[in-house]
């Protein structure tokens, strides 16, 4: 149609009319050639808007009928074909009348156009009526089979889907469209994969409760595969279900149709958990099911229980609020829609006579003289979304009134208008009274300080402004002018001195950790001078959180007893003086006694020692030298005896039988044998000796560098008879032997006086074996236990060096630990130790500049640890001694501070 079209207009520009003069007149030939050209245009042109007009009716009616292939829809392939091949079949006859009427009309132009006009009505008229014929009939029945189709399309995929799909009406409509051009085994293909792919659990459950479906979320859902589900029935994986009442489960939902209720599952592990099903009864092909559709709600009942918890924590919290809470609305009757059990403790009504009542309001409650004044206070802080804080009076059922403390605020939605008025309430009644009682107090304070003479002030906190009593003033000598309303013009007087005790005394009673503030100090008077004053303070007022409101307290002039005080202290100080000179002095005849006894009693230990020594290693050194030509001796005549033997083999009666009755045999063997014991033992006295010799050391009386360790292995030689263990008597168990463990450091040489340190040692491990022995005086004292010593030594540092020695004994209280190096201290019973032992212990430390500290735990054991530096000689010559331990500096500056 549209190459008609261009054809004719082609024509028609390229046309030249041939206008000849038959005198004044136009040739008809002419005119009639041109106006054939002018209507042919005119009727293609017409013909193509009709087509355009047909296809577009027909797109719209497709698109909402859906009534086309696949492959070439309706409107493009019918409707074009219908439409423009009728069209360009009518112009083409039109455009063969004109010729006809060309040839054969006498009368045209004229003639030939009113012709021309009528046959051009009728072509419209005609095309019209094709229109109408394919829109009314053709089109309506092809979108009602469309249609019916649709609709059973749509039905099937209601069918299939999962109720939770939540799939869009126009994505279904497209996916149908599409599943309607699929076979019937594509459909339940995707009907089936829909059903296994789903992600609720669904299950078909038989009549007898057998299960004959499930898909692959019921399989995820509670653990089991598809095949071990199916051998299952639904008693084994819903414990609602029993056997016995699964009949009468059926017949009900038989009844109902359909069924949604919340249940409990059964996973493959035995673990229950809460379902929502939804249950419906079906009849197929004569037989009965059930279709269930499954979803956990774990997470639902989870949060549904936590809602519970914190609506009773809600409900135990408002409960237990020493007051009301609530929530009303905001209107002149304070209509209540929330009220907390509390307030029939305030007012006498119950909770739920006060919400949404209007005849007994809230606003009713309150008293008369304080109604506006509430109303006006909240309406400004609505207005300016501030919280209200308010006291007022409310008349109680008994027609008793209380004070209360009313704080609230009003709660807004999105547009900021007002929903609700929510706060709480509290009886401060008792507040209230005490207030009224302390203006009371304050009036009679008043009047008994004018007659005592005191100065009284009051300290608003929360101001920070004091008042100051004339008598105040007057005191120091002051006028109005001089001391003004601040807390920092009256601390500006108070001595410098005495300022920190001050501040501390008045922080330690607003924290409460004292009832009152009483504080003595100086303050600077108007003629330069200081007064000593008494003050004495007390928060009368405090917060909600505790925080003091108010102070007040009186002010007394103390200088006459300050004086007099000062004249006893100088008096007591100087008698204390002389007391502790004669103190220090009686401490210093008990050390230098004690020091004498040690000394005498070291002094005969070493000689009687060093004596005993001597007269022990002059045989002991006469047996030890010939024992070893002893034995080579015995080993001459022996070779002898054999070869006499060998030479010999059959010797005389007399001598066979000597040979057997002396057991020549058995001296052979055991000869050698008792030599080698009785050097071994020769041996052993002799380092005994050398040991008892290194413990006197009564050689050496300076200062020599010595191995500690020699000195520690001398005096657990000497203490070997305490450490072996006790055989069981009659009147004594078994005591275990005591175990010395040594950590032996690396320890350079050490001057020292090596007699003096060994007999610390001495003490120190004595001590520690007579802590062990008793424990076995302790009820079960020696089950389990195992008796130790632990000796172990370190360097500190290049100077010093420790040695600590500790056990597991019964340990001492820290009352005993505290006096343990006092000279004639003792724990231990009459005859059994005289208290000196640890107090020369600790002289003789000192005495070599070191330290002697102890660390006992009751029933545990105790430590000793001794600090000494390597070279005494050498740091001795600085005038200084860096000794690491604090308390033993802390002793020595006590000592010194005792001495001075």
């Amino acid at each position: 149609m549209l190459e008609l079209l261009v054809y004719v207009f082609t024509q028609l520009l390229t046309f030249e009319p041939h206008i000849m003069l038959r005198g004044y007149s136009f040739s008809p030939e002419s005119l009639s050639n041109w106006l054939h050209l002018w209507l042919t245009a005119a009727i293609a042109l017409v013909s193509y808007l009709s087509a355009g007009m047909l296809n577009n009716s027909l797109s719209i009616y497709g698109d909402r009928c859906k009534f086309s292939t696949p492959n070439q829809p309706f409107w493009r392939g019918g409707g074009n074909f219908i439409g423009n091949s009728g069209l360009l079949s009518l112009g083409l006859v039109m455009a063969g009348n004109f010729q006809i009427l060309d040839t054969e009309i006498v009368w045209y132009p004229v003639g030939g156009i009113f012709v021309i006009t009528i046959l051009a009505i009728l072509g419209l008229l005609a095309t019209n009526l094709i229109f109408f014929w394919l829109w009314w009939f053709q089109i309506p029945m092809l979108g009602f089979i469309r249609r019916q189709n649709l609709t059973s399309s749509l039905d099937n995929s209601a069918a299939n889907n999962s109720p939770n799909s939540g799939n869009p009406n126009p994505l279904t409509i497209k996916v149908n469209a599409k599943i309607n051009n699929w076979s019937a085994e594509d459909t339940i293909s995707l009907t089936q994969f829909s059903i296994d792919k789903a992600a609720d659990a669904i299950f078909w459950i038989g009549i007898e409760g057998e299960i004959i479906y499930v898909n692959e979320s019921a399989s995820r859902l509670l653990g089991y595969s598809p095949s071990e589900l199916l051998l299952l029935t639904i008693h084994d994986i819903n414990p609602d279900f029993p056997r016995d009442s699964w009949h009468l489960h059926w017949q009900i939902l038989r009844r109902c149709g359909s069924l949604k209720i919340e249940a409990r599952y059964r996973t493959k592990h035995n673990r229950l958990i809460p379902v929502e099903m939804m249950i419906n009864h079906l009849n197929f092909k004569g037989q009965e099911y059930q279709c269930v559709f499954i979803r956990d709600i774990s997470d639902r009942k989870q949060v549904e229980r936590m809602l519970r918890e914190r609506q009773g924590e809600f409900r135990t919290l408002v409960s237990n609020i020493p007051g009301a809470v609530y929530r009303s609305n905001l209107d002149i009757d304070r209509t209540m829609t929330f009220m907390s059990p509390g307030v029939e403790s305030i007012t006498g009504y119950s909770a739920n006579d006060l919400i949404l009542n209007r005849t007994i309001s809230f606003a009713s409650l309150i008293h008369p003289d304080d109604q506006q004044t509430v109303i006006d206070a909240i309406q400004k802080s609505v207005e300016k979304r501030h919280p209200y804080i308010l006291e007022y009076r409310l008349r109680r059922a008994n027609g008793s009134e209380r004070w209360v403390y009313d704080k609230g605020q009003g709660i807004f939605d999105d547009d900021q208008q007002v929903l609700c008025l929510a706060g709480a309430i509290f009886d401060i009644t008792k507040q209230k009274q005490a207030s009224e009682a302390l203006r009371i107090n304050e009036e009679r304070l008043q009047l008994a300080l004018t007659g005592t003479n005191q100065g009284l002030w009051d300290w608003n906190l929360g101001t920070d402004e004091v008042y100051f009593s004339p008598q105040c003033r007057q005191m120091l000598g002051y006028d109005m002018k001089h001391i003004n309303n601040h807390p920092r013009s009256w601390l500006k007087l108070v001595h410098p001195e005495d300022r920190h005790q001050v501040i501390y005394c008045l922080k330690q009673h607003w924290q409460n950790h004292t009832h009152f503030c009483e504080v003595e100090h100086r303050m600077f008077t108007n003629n330069g001078g200081w007064k000593w004053v008494l003050n004495h303070g007390q928060v009368v007022s405090r917060d909600e959180q505790g925080k003091p409101l108010r102070m007040t307290g009186t002010v007394r002039d103390i200088s006459d007893r300050k004086q007099a005080e000062d004249a006893l202290r100088q008096s007591e100080a100087r008698e204390r003086a002389r007391a502790l000179q004669l103190e220090l002095t009686l401490k210093q005849l008990r050390q230098a006694q004690a020091q004498l006894i040690q000394n005498e009693k070291l002094s005969s230990l070493g000689q009687m020692v060093a004596g005993i020594a001597h007269e022990i290693n002059n045989p002991v050194t006469f047996i030890y030298g010939n024992i070893s030509y002893a034995g080579q001796y015995v080993q001459d005549l022996l070779a002898l005896i054999e070869l006499y033997q060998r030479y010999y083999p059959q010797p005389v009666a007399e001598i066979r039988d000597r040979i057997e009755e002396v057991e020549l045999g058995f001296i052979v063997d055991d000869l050698p044998r008792i030599l080698d014991s009785m050097e071994v033992g020769a041996n052993r006295i002799r380092q005994i000796v050398l040991s008892l010799r290194n413990f006197a050391r009564l050689d050496e009386s300076e200062m020599k560098p010595v191995n500690i360790h020699d000195g520690i292995e001398s005096t657990l030689l000497i203490l070997q008879h305490r450490l072996k263990g006790r055989l069981p008597t009659l009147e004594k168990h078994e005591f275990p032997e005591i175990k010395v463990i040594r950590n032996y450091g690396y320890l350079p040489k050490v001057e020292c006086y090596a007699g003096q340190l060994n007999q610390v040692f001495l003490s120190i491990l004595s001590n520690a074996i007579d802590a062990i022995l008793e424990v076995e005086k302790l009820e079960n004292g020696l089950v389990d236990f195992d008796p130790t010593i632990q000796i172990s030594t370190e360097l500190i540092n290049s100077d010093w060096v420790s040695i600590k020695i500790s056990d597991n004994g019964l340990g001492m209280e820290e009352d005993v630990r505290k006096r343990l190096f006092e000279p004639f201290f003792t724990t231990k019973p009459v005859g059994h130790g005289t208290g000196l032992g640890l107090a020369m212990s600790y002289q003789i430390v000192a005495k070599h500049g070191g330290n002697l500290t102890c660390k006992s735990v009751l029933t545990k054991g105790s430590e000793f640890a001794i600090e000494i530096p390597r070279r005494p000689s050498v740091l001795s010559k600085t005038g200084r001694y860096y000794l690491p331990s604090e308390q033993y500096s802390k002793m020595e500056n006590e000592r010194d501070s005792l001495q001075s």
